[in-house]
């Protein structure tokens, strides 16, 4: 093997081919731990944003809901702001959609969000079954 810094000329050598070797020196480490520091701040800051991050998404899931019920969440939060009140999706701070998630379980908010509301959730049940018959 040659020392000319090129690991292309570098082969495997069965240990049982080798009689002797010789120690020609120690290499310097790599890493110097005396020049290494770590930024406590910046490494706190980051795992509080991930805290928080994780926080949001956890919030986003609903306890005691059935799929379909968080597959209508996930379709609503793409066009609209939502949040889970227990088994209640909130939608606009002022709609709320119980279950069965259905049109007609759509209450409060203007009449124009209303309808919005139950547009989508019209839309997004036909997808779903779209989906479910397709599979």
């Amino acid at each position: 093997m040659s020392d000319n810094g090129s690991r292309q000329n570098l082969r495997l050598l069965k240990a049982s081919y080798i009689k002797e070797f010789t120690l020609l020196g120690h290499a310097e480490d790599p890493i110097d731990l005396s020049k290494c520091s770590i930024d406590l701040n910046s490494l706190q800051a980051r795992e509080e944003s991930a805290i928080r991050q994780a926080e949001i998404e956890a919030e986003r899931i609903g306890i005691g809901v059935t799929s379909e019920a968080q597959s209508l969440f996930d379709a609503l939060s793409k066009t609209l702001p939502v949040c889970w009140d227990k088994t209640v999706i909130v939608v606009m701070k002022e709609v709320r959609v119980g279950s069965p998630y259905l049109p007609e379980n759509v209450r409060g908010g203007t009449p124009a969000a209303n309808e919005r509301v139950k547009k989508v959730l019209e839309l997004e049940r036909k997808r779903l079954q779209s989906r479910n018959a397709s599979q």
